[in-house]
């Protein structure tokens, strides 16, 4: 506003000062002076115009510094609620049997095991988060070299088998044996396949099935994996949420434990460091197809 005020300032004071030459009968002065009065209109509009598209880039500089701020707060509450709850676990197990509360071998075993699994989680926890870190500050180290997709999918599977086994889910190998490979680092690949893979495992019910699969299209020169379940399936609200951090879908929660944090390291690593797309594909009750796509190597 106070730019606007000088540019009509300077506007106003040209222009008395015209009219008072004219009344003196001075022509000649005024032309000069209508020139200068339109050259300093000019030059001020141009300032004017300057210092607002500037005080447009410093609002919006501190719009963003306080998303940014906003982001970080979210993160550290997200992260401690996480971290909260398998060390909650651990602790109150740990109390149970210091307290002699196990009595017997069979409740000793079952707190052991739980502690195990809750310590695991926390492992699998501080892992992704430090994983997702290093890749948005660009600090992850990338070996990419060709690699046969098939031969991580066969690895991905031999190590689904036990949790597979577990719930009853049958997992059935669709990989086709391709001669294609991709220009990638291998064990990022299989980090990403291995997440969508347990992920379809954990929600999809007993006597389920889960189907992984590979191939080649030629149209667009990529190969293609796909994991395919017939588990819950997701609801049309939550589709545009599922690569967020900490994401997950309120009605699955009771189903499986997670920190919602694997969909998204897996999309930062198929899309934000190969350029390859992620795949998705669902209908709620009734299932869902997760997957990506690389580009063959040449």
């Amino acid at each position: 506003m106070m730019y606007l005020l000088v540019a009509a300032i300077v506007i106003t004071v040209g222009t008395t000062y015209a009219l008072w030459m004219m009344e003196q009968g001075n022509y000649t002065n005024v032309w000069a002076v209508g020139r200068g009065a339109i050259l300093v209109v000019g030059v001020a509009s141009c300032v004017v115009l300057g210092l607002l598209h500037l005080r447009r880039e410093m609002l919006h500089d501190r719009a963003r510094e306080d998303e940014l701020s906003k982001l970080k707060t979210d993160f550290v509450s997200h992260v401690s609620h996480e971290l909260r709850t398998p060390l909650s676990s651990i602790k109150a197990y740990a109390e149970l049997l210091v307290d002699g509360e196990a009595t017997d071998d069979k409740t000793r075993s079952e707190f052991y095991h739980i502690i195990q699994s809750e310590a695991d989680r926390l492992s699998r926890l501080i892992d992704n988060i430090l994983n997702i870190s290093c890749i948005e500050s660009g600090m992850t180290r990338v070996t990419r070299k060709p690699v046969a997709l098939n031969t991580i999918l066969k690895q991905v599977l031999e190590v689904a088998k036990p949790s597979a086994r577990e719930k009853n889910v049958s997992l059935v190998d669709q990989v086709e044996p391709v001669f294609f490979s991709v220009e990638a680092d291998r064990d990022m690949i299989y980090q990403a396949a291995l997440n969508l893979v347990s992920n379809a495992i954990k929600y999809t019910p007993s006597g389920g099935t889960v189907r992984i699969s590979l191939g080649a299209q030629d149209e667009s020169k990529e190969l293609v994996v796909q994991v395919s379940d017939t588990g819950v399936g997701i609801p049309p609200d939550a589709m545009k949420h599922l690569f967020e951090k900490f994401f997950r879908v309120e009605q699955h929660k009771s189903m499986a434990k997670g920190s919602g944090l694997g969909l998204n390291l897996t999309r930062q690593i198929i899309e934000g460091i190969h350029k390859g797309r992620m795949i998705v594909k669902s209908e709620y009750g009734k299932g869902s197809t997760f997957g990506f796509a690389l580009p063959i190597a040449a």
